[in-house]
């Protein structure tokens, strides 16, 4: 399937258009998760500036540092039926953090709205108050954000493989891979680490930066393939899924039963100091 074949499908992409009709889902939500630093907002350029075949800009706010100044889950829309979502990126990892991440990647969260860390049932009530502003008609496809520059210790080995199972039961889908600085000699050695994870989708590429803006046809190719699959994936997944309020539902009891299994250990730390 040449390129052009394959915009044609992206463009074309419709929930109606499945086996099963729409079953209440509406468009697909890539989200975007993983550590601070690592591409996705210039992931985001890069997806934005292959798809309309536009020059480099930096739409995002990405930075060629390994600063994030994602604060906020912002989407983009590319199709009427595709939009990426740029989530807050995490660091720590401690078990506040991790629930934000969770809620987030649940689409439990409003987009477009400015994201804080709350520490006891903070984000419960966050989540509860947001039920007005999500939309069950969001189906989500998780887009696991690495740059490959990094070596990841063995401790962060096991953490990385935690993120990513946990994505994997909170949405349904195994989270697909995205790869930057895809020239580093690490990309065979970080590939097949999601690889032994479980990760059956990975795309390796060099995004757009303020530094190196020239439009380069390989990137292009590789976006482009990430989204036919991405389409494809959300076609499998809709052929099984039946309910879209029910997949809310369910995503909402995980994380907050997460968060109160979280506080319930918590407790019991302070009373025995």
């Amino acid at each position: 399937m040449d390129e052009e074949e394959r915009r044609r499908k992206i463009r074309d992409f419709s929930f109606d258009n499945c086996k099963r009709g729409n079953q209440g889902f509406q468009r697909i939500l890539l989200q975007l998760f993983g550590y601070n630093g690592h591409g996705k907002s210039s992931f985001i350029n890069s997806a934005i500036c292959a798809w309309f075949k536009s020059d480099y800009k930096n739409y995002a706010n990405a930075m060629d540092t390994d600063e994030n100044p994602t604060t906020q889950r912002t989407s983009y829309t590319l199709t009427k039926n595709i939009v990426l979502v740029d989530n807050r990126g995490f660091c720590k990892m401690d078990s506040f953090e991790i629930g934000e991440v969770f809620a987030q990647l649940g689409n439990l969260l409003p987009l477009d709205q400015g994201v804080g860390w709350s520490k006891g049932f903070g984000l419960a009530d966050r989540i509860v108050e947001a039920e007005p502003l999500v939309k069950a008609s969001d189906f989500i496809i998780p887009i696991f954000v690495y740059s490959v520059k990094n070596s990841p210790s063995s401790e962060f080995k096991n953490e990385i493989k935690g993120v990513f199972s946990t994505a994997r039961n909170l949405t349904g889908v195994v989270p697909i891979i995205v790869l930057t600085n895809k020239n580093h000699p690490n990309i065979s050695d970080i590939s097949n680490m999601f690889v032994d994870f479980g990760a059956e989708k990975i795309f390796a590429v060099e995004n757009y930066t303020e530094k190196n803006p020239k439009k380069r046809k390989e990137t292009d190719k590789e976006i482009i393939k990430f989204l036919h699959e991405v389409i494809r994936e959300a076609q499998f997944q809709a052929e099984h899924r039946q309910d879209a309020n029910q997949e809310m539902i369910k995503r909402k009891r995980f994380v907050l039963n997460y968060i109160h299994t979280r506080e319930l250990v918590i407790q019991k730390v302070n009373l025995k100091v």
